[in-house]
């Protein structure tokens, strides 16, 4: 577990979290967004980078770099960003907006709701609770391998879940597991009882509502910016558009969004901000609320000071949000190649530029 601020959690969910942060802090404070996305667009391995920061006032952001390397096309700031798992607090705040609807409960199991649907769920499962998968409290391996789903060509979310659900919990009930297949089953339960795929479920409940207007699924399409992979021999690659440039679409509701930098600063000011015409009170103070030593939250990991953090990839790119309600801030960076060995320590020099300067 490491630190990016004093106080500040960093998610421990790459090996590579917690680089101490670097000299990108300018002497007299915050330095803008678009000199943070320009410094880590001049990264040899970076070909394009975002960086924004939003209060209740202000939503500022800049992008630098190009498209594909070498590709000669600019990044816009218009472009949609693939952001990995920080799809999981918006799966999570989607949950919420149904609880408060009355359409499910945070301590549904899985035999309330899957029970009789999916055939051949192992019974240890039965009295798994919603909540359990969003907290990645459940038991649930974190992936199911991407060989075991070949066969379902990216398909149906309901197979992957009764694969994954076929096999008791990988460890007991309760204790810390990260898992993107918990967050898949949690999506697959908003679906039952939503009537709809998770994916029409949130773009009615949390990207329509928020003002998320780009937000989109799997890699981007068409002419935008591309992920990179690293090259056996050192450099980079672009990985294209197609089926094998991001997860498989079953794990949408882990981690295959991607939007536009102002859908993403807009949906960090809502939960910096915390408007009660969207959700209660009470239900915004539980997705923040930390659980366990290990500090995590439903999607996100929770400090000291109340900070909210977490990072996303799927190896193609890189993106963190944070939100800092004692400061009133809330920031976003991502950079689209996602070597973790190469890009955190920018990056999280990146967020110690945008945030407010930190006490000595």
């Amino acid at each position: 577990m490491g630190k990016l601020l004093n106080g500040k959690w960093v998610m421990p969910l790459l090996a590579a979290l917690g680089v101490a942060p670097g000299g990108v802090m300018p002497a007299n404070g915050q330095a803008a967004p678009a000199d943070v996305a320009d410094a880590l667009a001049a990264h040899s391995l970076i070909p394009a980078a975002v960086a924004g920061r939003v209060t209740a006032d202000i939503l500022d952001f800049s992008v630098a770099g190009e498209r594909v390397i070498e590709g000669g096309d600019p990044a816009l700031l218009a472009d949609v960003w693939h952001v990995g798992s920080l799809t999981k607090s918006m799966t999570a705040t989607l949950a919420a907006r149904m609880v408060a609807a009355g359409q499910i409960r945070w301590n549904a199991t899985v035999g309330e709701v899957l029970g009789g649907t999916i055939p051949e769920i192992d019974p240890a499962w039965n009295e798994t609770s919603l909540r359990a998968f969003l907290t990645h409290r459940s038991g649930l391996t974190a992936n199911l391998s991407r060989a075991s789903t070949s066969d379902l060509g990216g398909g149906p979310r309901r197979e992957y879940v009764a694969e994954i659900l076929s096999e008791p919990p990988d460890q007991a009930p309760g204790d810390f597991l990260y898992s993107n297949a918990g967050y898949v089953v949690a999506g697959a339960m908003l679906e039952a009882v939503g009537g709809a795929p998770w994916e029409q479920l949130i773009v009615a409940e949390v990207f329509a509502p928020l003002g998320m207007d780009g937000a989109g699924f799997g890699p981007p399409q068409g002419a935008v910016i591309e992920g990179h992979a690293t090259r056996l021999f050192g450099g980079l690659r672009s990985a294209g558009q197609g089926v094998d440039a991001d997860n498989i679409p079953a794990v949408g509701p882990a981690g295959r969004v991607h939007l536009s930098a102002q859908d993403m600063l807009r949906y960090l000011q809502a939960h910096l901000l915390q408007d009660e015409d969207y959700l209660s009170a009470e239900l915004w103070a539980i997705l923040h609320a930390p659980v366990g030593e290990e500090g995590y939250a439903m999607g996100w990991g929770v400090g000291e000071d109340g900070s909210l953090v977490h990072s996303g990839s799927n190896t193609l790119w890189y993106a963190v949000g944070y939100v800092d309600p004692a400061a009133g801030e809330a920031v976003f960076v991502a950079v689209n190649t996602g070597d973790v060995a190469v890009v955190v320590e920018p990056v999280n020099d990146a967020l110690t530029a945008l945030l407010s300067a930190a006490p000595d």
